[in-house]
């Protein structure tokens, strides 16, 4: 499976505009309207899964067992000479998988607030001076004593990682993927496919819906963003995996 490189562009802000989340205004730079997303995606793979049980096997179990299949469906269980099996036949059923993993390196602003003693006039960090500020608070409508204090303005280097394991049946259901049902694989699907015809049910969704999926549930950016170092999306799997079933129609 050779991987390639991929770029995807998403627009964060329009010009500068301002966004305000409580007492914060959070001013959008232009250098940050447009960013770019690495995407890694391999090839999608075909597999399809290889028979386990043959039909004349399936069909003793269904004859064995077919007063059971009532009962499950919440029926009163009826006598095994009042049932008849009319039919017992082999489909391949699809369905798609998809795993992801996203990385977002990036810096976001912080303040860090120092108190100091009252005797101080200025502070020097890194040659740059810092006057403090007089604090006056209240505390259940009494005024306590004032005290000083200096802010620093700071960037944090922040790692956001997240990964998704998502699988939609034939119409496009998400099902959960630890229930799919797994088997040896066939060597040649795409022959396997073709020689049954119009038992291989149809998928009714385009295959690739399912990365549109996983990206809109990984794929997010913090609100306090500012630069980013680097931001990846990586498709670590995707396929389309038809597995045989038999229906029995009783």
């Amino acid at each position: 499976m050779r991987a390639y490189d991929a770029v995807f562009i998403i627009r964060l802000f329009k010009g500068n505009r301002l966004f305000r989340r409580g007492d914060d205004v959070l001013v959008a730079s232009r250098l940050a309207e447009e960013e770019k997303i690495i995407e890694r995606m391999g090839k999608r793979k075909l597999v399809v899964h290889k028979i386990a049980m043959d039909l004349e096997n399936v069909k003793n179990i269904v004859e064995k067992d077919k007063t059971g299949f009532f009962a499950k469906l919440g029926f009163i269980k009826p006598k095994h000479k009042e049932i008849e099996c009319e039919s017992v036949q082999l489909f391949y059923e699809p369905f798609v998988v998809a795993k992801a993993n996203y990385l977002l390196d990036y810096y976001k602003k912080r303040t860090y607030t120092i108190r100091v003693s009252e005797e101080v006039s200025e502070v020097i960090i890194f040659d740059q001076t810092i006057k403090p500020t007089v604090m006056k608070k209240r505390v259940k409508g009494l005024l306590k004593r004032p005290y000083k204090e200096i802010m620093l303005d700071a960037q944090e280097r922040v790692i956001h990682e997240a990964t998704a394991n998502v699988a939609l049946n034939r119409t496009g259901r998400e099902i959960d993927p630890t229930k799919l049902p797994s088997a040896p694989a066939e060597p040649e699907p795409e022959k396997v496919l073709k020689g049954r015809g119009d038992k291989t049910r149809k998928l009714k969704i385009p295959p690739d819906s399912i990365i549109d999926i996983i990206r809109t549930r990984i794929v997010k950016r913090p609100r306090d963003i500012g630069r980013i170092a680097k931001e990846t999306f990586e498709v670590t799997e995707h396929a389309v995996i038809y597995t045989p079933i038999y229906e029995a129609r009783c």
